[in-house]
């Protein structure tokens, strides 16, 4: 085994592997992989190997169409025969529901330039030789890319190509330590000796958890069980050698395909059963866990119904194996927190599908510094401390039970809550507010009326709390609101370089100081990688607000560039809490409770004062998000309910509203303004994106400004827009095309209604230039809307109220 490497990865399933080959394709050969038995001995070995590019998002169907497109031609590549095979795959639906998400998801492929389609019972029979679509099937949804591949051979075939290009793989080596050297390289102790490198990868699957304690990190990783059995061969498959499609039917939660000349069926339907509560056993190569065969009878008697031929099959064996899960069900993939040079490749619920992804992903991480894709909902920093190993089990128990569920914009996981919450939690609970999870902060999304009473019913159509959220926004509008914003992500940057740190770091212009401004941060590329609202306390000290999913991604971003003296880079603040009061009411009800003049002279648009409020000390920002006259109050957690009851006694007789996320969110579409990770993202320009209005022309020097100079001189490849729908009808959802004449030209970033202004509108990019005026269409649901592009903002264009 050598001794020193540019990379190590750790783990040798299908996605440590497929790192391995892709660096190598990069021309980074000068890898080792260290596994610590066989090839293929965890997850891999077992998996049932479909490859399936239907998906709930972008970032899932390119992962899927990326995967069947390496895969497809692999093993003549590099000289390893693969037994791939190419049948395509239909999900039957027996709800309307679910006949209108595949309607959605039909229409996110048409972006992406992908041919899912809707099926009719009948094509579906006509399809199957051995599929009845009977009585309850209403339609589907067809899959002409799925496919399935033999893991062992497909990690194999990797390997392979990865050795044939320079890397190396130590089989039966078990890592026992993992330490950072002075210098920043990596020490990797293992029993059969040590190496040196630049980078490490952990790709160790369910063992992600273990191998990031070596480095000090508890990672949100668990290991559930899940099942499938195989039948013994059928004659009617014998005789016919052909193959169909793969089904899924997600009401039933049963998938199926063909295994050689029997049937391989697989269930999500029981609950999700944790396993290794006390810790992971040292090793479980090629194990199972005991046959679970209840838990599969009940759902292999609903398929019957559909597939009779099951009827007459013997089951050849159960495959009952470990399946990784992470609170939110995506994998850990990306740059460890804190650690330079350390990637977390581990926790993919479908590796086989996503290992293709993760090694271009990890590739590009440490060749480029930045991945291709915008990869934010997989980066392992999205968790925190909060996230814990009891959480994790509880979450994702829950997430397993609802592998084949709806996935409705406005679902609300339930378990494992509260975590994370703020001293007002109770006080707001107890007037109505139905909370969610954000970060693993409680935060009300919405309050209950007397007339919008949480019914836990979801719809992709009309839903009770769309009423309520009417009311909060009217109130908003016409009078004054109040909101507790539990989880901002804060820093604080002091010192007598901070200055020209931030500067370099953001493409804006700092604020004067008592002044905020909105700046944004891009990569070397000239993308965008985040927001941040930065207040000026002082001639060297800052106050920075960003996204709360933000946190640990945007500090580890800033601290790179950060110089080895003159500047205190904090993540977090003594003013830990937060009240949001808006409307134009908002003054009149601050005022009576401090004593500095709130006026609009003296407090005016973008401004920012230390105050006290209520006999509190406070940090005043005069921005509101929602786009009326209003302040964020920074607080301590211990003032924030005194300051809370203040202002709703004060309000009470100017009819305060208490406002929740949905709300929030509603308005600031309204006002046009750019969510992270919905409407901007580090695969748009500052250009794209329109916001190169924040790009300062005079600085010098900022990361990403030879980049952003040359873009200004390109075409500019999306065009940010807003739309307005015509009549009522569902809201537009994320990621729905925008049509021109029949064809796609576009697609939504955020969508839903604008209470304030009454009507449904759209945020979105085209690839073509427009003009305000012009009419599209966007598809919701399956059926085309008119929408007709309009200027930014939907609500106050000129800004009045915001500035009053």
């Amino acid at each position: 085994m050598k001794t020193h490497a540019q990379v190590v990865i750790i783990g040798g399933g299908a996605v440590g592997v497929s790192v391995l080959y892709h660096l190598a394709k990069a021309g980074v050969s000068d890898c080792l992989l260290i596994e610590k038995n066989e090839l293929t001995s965890g997850s891999t070995w077992h998996a049932a190997g479909n490859i399936p590019t239907y998906a709930n998002s972008w970032g899932g169907m390119r992962a899927g169409n990326y995967a069947w497109r390496l895969y497809k031609d692999l093993g003549e590549k590099v000289g390893y025969p693969i037994t791939y095979r190419h049948t395509g795959a239909f999900w039957p639906a027996h709800t309307r529901e679910r006949m209108d998400f595949f309607s959605h998801l039909v229409g996110i492929s048409k972006g992406l330039g992908y041919d899912l389609a809707m099926l009719s019972p009948a094509e579906m029979d006509a399809m199957h030789p051995y599929f009845r679509s009977g009585e309850s099937v209403m339609g589907g949804i067809f899959d002409p890319y799925e496919g399935d591949v033999d893991p062992s051979q497909l990690t194999q075939a990797l390997a392979k190509g990865a050795r044939d290009l320079g890397a190396e793989v130590a089989r039966f080596t078990q890592v026992t330590g993992i330490t950072r050297q002075p210098g920043g390289e990596w020490h990797v102790s293992t029993d059969k000796g040590d190496v040196v490198c630049e980078s490490v990868v952990n790709a160790s699957g369910y063992y992600g958890r273990a191998v990031g304690e070596m480095v000090g990190q508890s990672l949100p990783v668990v290991t559930l069980e899940h099942q499938y059995l195989v039948t013994e061969s059928l004659p009617e498959l014998e005789a016919d050698p052909k193959n169909f499609p793969l089904v899924r039917d997600p009401d039933i939660m049963y998938y199926l395909r063909r295994e050689r000349n029997g049937l391989l069926l697989g269930s999500y339907g029981h609950e999700g059963r944790p396993v290794w509560l006390d810790g992971t056993p040292d090793c479980f190569a090629n194990q199972l866990f005991p046959d679970s065969i209840d838990d599969i009878a009940k759902v292999l008697e609903a398929a019957l119904s559909h597939v009779p031929i099951l009827g007459e099959a013997g089951v050849s064996r159960f495959i009952n194996g470990p399946i990784p899960y992470s609170p939110d069900g995506a994998p850990l993939c990306g740059p460890a927190f804190g650690l330079p040079n350390f990637y977390h490749a581990c926790c993919f619920p479908v590796g086989i599908t996503h290992s293709a992804a993760a090694g271009k992903t990890l590739t590009e991480w440490i060749t480029e510094g930045e991945p291709e894709w915008d990869m934010s909902n997989w980066d392992p920093r999205r968790f925190g401390d909060w996230a814990t190993f009891d959480y994790t089990a509880k979450r994702a128990s829950e997430l397993y039970e609802h592998q084949y569920a709806i996935p409705y914009p406005h679902r609300i996981w339930k378990s494992a809550r509260p975590v994370r919450r703020t001293p007002l939690y109770g006080t707001l609970k107890a007037q109505g507010a139905v909370f969610g999870q954000v970060a693993g902060w409680e935060r009300a999304f919405w309050f209950e009326t007397d007339v919008a009473k949480d019914d836990g019913e979801l719809s992709f159509h009309h839903e009770v709390w769309h009423e309520a959220v009417r009311a909060e926004c009217e109130g908003l509008r016409d009078r004054a609101g109040v909101m507790d914003h539990g989880g901002f992500t804060r820093y604080e940057v002091e010192g007598p370089g901070a200055t020209d740190f931030l500067d370099h770091v953001f493409c804006g212009a700092m604020p004067a100081v008592g002044r905020v401004k909105l700046s944004y941060m891009l990569t070397p590329k000239g993308k965008v990688w985040s927001e941040a609202t930065i207040a000026r306390l002082a001639e060297d000290r800052f106050l920075l607000c960003g996204p709360t999913l933000a946190d640990q991604r945007d500090h580890d971003w800033m601290t790179q560039f950060l110089p080895e003296e003159g500047v205190s880079l904090q993540r977090g603040s003594a003013f830990d809490a937060a009240l949001l009061v808006m409307g134009p009411k908002s003054r009149d009800i601050l005022q009576p409770l401090t004593d500095a003049d709130l006026s609009r002279d003296s407090a005016p648009w973008m401004s920012v004062r230390e105050i006290t409020i209520a006999d509190a000390e406070a940090i005043a920002l005069r921005v509101s998000y929602i786009g009326e006259l209003g302040w964020e109050l920074h607080m301590r957690s211990e003032d924030l309910e005194t300051v809370y009851g203040a202002i709703m006694r004060e309000g009470r007789s100017e009819g305060i509203v208490q406002f929740g996320s949905y709300a929030l969110n509603a308005m600031r579409i309204e006002k046009g303004y750019h969510g992270w990770g919905a409407d901007f993202g580090i695969e748009y320009t500052a250009l794209d994106a329109g916001l190169d209005r924040f790009v300062s022309k005079k600085k010098d020097r900022f990361v990403g400004r030879e980049a952003f100079l040359e873009q200004v001189k390109q075409p500019k490849d999306y065009h940010f827009a807003g739309f307005v729908l015509e009549n009522d009808g569902p809201d537009p959802l994320s990621s729905d095309p925008i049509l021109r004449e029949g064809k796609p030209v576009g697609y939504v970033t955020s969508g839903g209604t604008g209470f304030r202004i009454g009507r449904r509108i759209a945020l979105g990019y085209l690839t073509i230039d427009v003009e305000p005026g012009e009419v599209f269409d966007i598809e919701i649901l399956g059926c085309p809307e008119r929408a007709t592009v309009t200027t930014l903002p939907f609500y106050d264009p000129e800004n009045t109220r915001l500035k009053s």
